[in-house]
């Protein structure tokens, strides 16, 4: 099963690098075009829009499991080991509650995007339902991730870190 997990991360880990990818290519694109022809790409702004929400869902799962999110540890450093187990506990079980509701909006979303095959209101018409998919299956890892790692709190005594 573990492996399972790792092959789904980095498979989406491998479509957020090429959304990021894209993102980078189509900005260069439109800069180099409206400095040189004075013409500007009409949907980059909701493409990158699109691309980057995706990226962000999609690399949430690894992030959550290597422990990598931006934190503040002010009072870490006081805390007893029953006490930053308990915080590493119930910030788990809150972080699950609020990405279950986010994940929860957007399936909602994503599956009416999928029913209607969404395109871009702008002149491009590019497919945005495929993104608007990528961001619960992200999500859904992240789930996925928290659920484990809660687990793993539960019955462990040790402290919770990335197993490779």
């Amino acid at each position: 099963m573990n492996k399972l997990i790792h092959w789904t991360e980095k498979a989406a880990l491998a479509v957020c690098a090429g959304a990021v990818f894209m993102m980078m290519i189509v900005g260069a694109i439109d800069i180099v075009m409206g400095n040189v022809l004075g013409f500007y790409l009409s949907y980059k702004v909701e493409l990158s829009g699109t691309l980057l929400a995706s990226s962000i869902f999609l690399a949430c799962s690894p992030v959550q499991r290597g422990n990598e999110h931006i934190r503040v540890d002010l009072f870490e450093s006081s805390m007893g080991d029953k006490t930053k187990k308990a915080t590493t506990f119930l910030g788990t079980l809150c972080g699950l509650l609020f990405i279950g509701l986010i994940t929860y909006g957007l399936w909602h979303q994503a599956i009416n995007s999928v029913m209607i095959f969404e395109v871009s209101a702008d002149t491009s018409g590019f497919p945005i339902w495929p993104w608007k998919l990528a961001c619960p299956i992200g999500a859904s890892l992240c789930v996925l991730t928290m659920i484990g790692q809660l687990t793993q709190q539960i019955f462990t005594s040790s402290p919770l870190k990335e197993s490779t």
